[in-house]
């Protein structure tokens, strides 16, 4: 780093982001509720992905989230009772979207 400015500011942008990065997780985690994350993670990943359909298990929800599985489960449960998803084994399909949005509101 001593000898490349290249080299320097990369490695200080890469810090920085990921010093963002675990700011941000972290005042998730103090301030926002788990329903409200789950409808935000959802809803990102399907913007992502470009589909209704994600193919993913509660347990890598729960990893990104940095939850347990089975909280994940009760949540998602709890909006396929409401309406907002179907669930099948290995994927999410969001069934009602402005739902999920009201969550997070």
């Amino acid at each position: 780093m001593a000898e490349s400015t290249a080299v320097a500011n990369y490695t200080n942008e890469l810090m920085a982001s990921r010093f963002t990065e675990v700011m941000n997780r972290t005042e998730q985690f103090m301030w926002t509720s788990m329903d409200k994350r789950v409808a935000a993670f959802l809803l990102q990943e399907t913007s992502i992905e470009g589909t209704c359909e994600l193919k993913i298990t509660h347990e890598a929800i729960a990893n990104h989230l940095g939850s347990h599985r089975e909280v994940i489960t009760r949540m998602l449960r709890d909006f396929q009772s409401a309406g907002m998803v179907k669930l099948s084994r290995g994927q999410v399909t969001i069934l009602d979207r402005k739902k999920l949005e009201d969550i997070m509101n």
